[in-house]
């Protein structure tokens, strides 16, 4: 049987057990009960379509058995009319997401429909429903962003690792490889982790299931200042890092990259950046275009 034919015979209800087996096994078929379920908060316009088709026709003066014939046919069909609107308004408006992806080297500030503003760091994007957005403020984020949240019912930046909550505040949340590090600038933050909850305040940092003694007295996360600072981190998260800021490709030649470094470099300079990387530990670099590569002194 046809794919039409099953589809209408769906919607009019009126599928027998081969039929529905049939139906089942289409290859949307989990996609067309999503969208019938979403429109159960979906309300078509009230029309008084019996009314209209009579009036229509009164004014043809047509036979009142033709009507009755006519009106059953035509009653599907303005069913079906409606579901396919409905179905449509609600794939192409109500549950479409809105992705702004920042690639390497960049940085993007958005606004989001509440006033809330996000900074997105260099290779990380956020995505989030703009028509539900007033009624379930809730962000997927990958990668790395500052959030500034304008009051309001509670805000949600969820990632693959954890859930951040807040009602009004401003932090930083970074989601990359097996890191998952949240800081607390101001307000009140509850970071959902593994199944607990973990409460950060204005200078409280959180990172990877534990609660950091030491409080921040930054105002805001170095990068959005275009700077990265790193404390006793493996070399090759730095190298990560430096990667992302610049849009290069970095290689080692003999070079221990799980030794710890302290410092920072800065996002406008590719030169002094690697310099403040390389001098600290006693190793050099050469520039070929886009590639760095990294090379020990001894």
């Amino acid at each position: 049987m046809e794919r039409a034919v099953l589809i209408k015979k769906w919607l009019d209800n009126d599928l027998n057990s081969e039929e529905l087996k049939l139906f089942e096994a289409l290859d949307d078929y989990d996609e067309l009960i999503k969208l019938s379920k979403g429109l159960q908060h979906f309300k078509a316009p009230d029309i008084d379509t019996d009314q209209m088709l009579i009036s229509l026709l009164d004014k043809k003066r047509a036979p009142k058995n033709k009507i009755r014939k006519m009106w059953i046919p035509l009653s599907r069909i303005a069913a079906i009319l409606v579901i396919g609107f409905s179905l449509f308004y609600y794939y192409l408006f109500a549950n479409k997401e809105t992705t702004v992806k920042a690639l390497a080297s960049e940085k993007i500030t958005t606004l989001l429909p509440d006033t809330s503003e996000v900074l997105i760091n260099a290779m990380s994007e956020i995505s989030f429903n703009e028509k539900t957005w007033l009624q379930k403020r809730e962000i997927n984020l990958k990668g790395e962003a500052y959030f500034k949240v304008a009051k309001g019912e509670k805000f949600k930046v969820l990632t693959s690792k954890g859930t951040v909550a807040v009602l009004g505040t401003e932090f930083n949340v970074k989601n990359r490889g097996s890191d998952f590090e949240v800081i607390c600038y101001e307000g009140l933050v509850m970071v959902t982790y593994n199944s607990k909850n973990f409460e950060l305040s204005a200078g409280d940092s959180f990172k990877s299931g534990i609660l950091l003694n030491n409080k921040t007295t930054a105002s805001a996360p170095s990068w959005i200042n275009n700077e990265t600072h790193f404390s006793s981190e493996p070399l090759q998260k730095v190298i990560n890092e430096l990667e992302r800021q610049y849009n290069v490709n970095v290689k080692t030649a003999g070079i221990d990259t799980n030794q710890l470094i302290t410092g920072k470099f800065i996002h406008d300079d590719l030169d002094i950046a690697l310099k403040a990387i390389t001098l600290p530990l006693n190793i050099t670099y050469e520039r070929n275009e886009n590639t760095i590569t990294l090379r020990s002194e001894d």
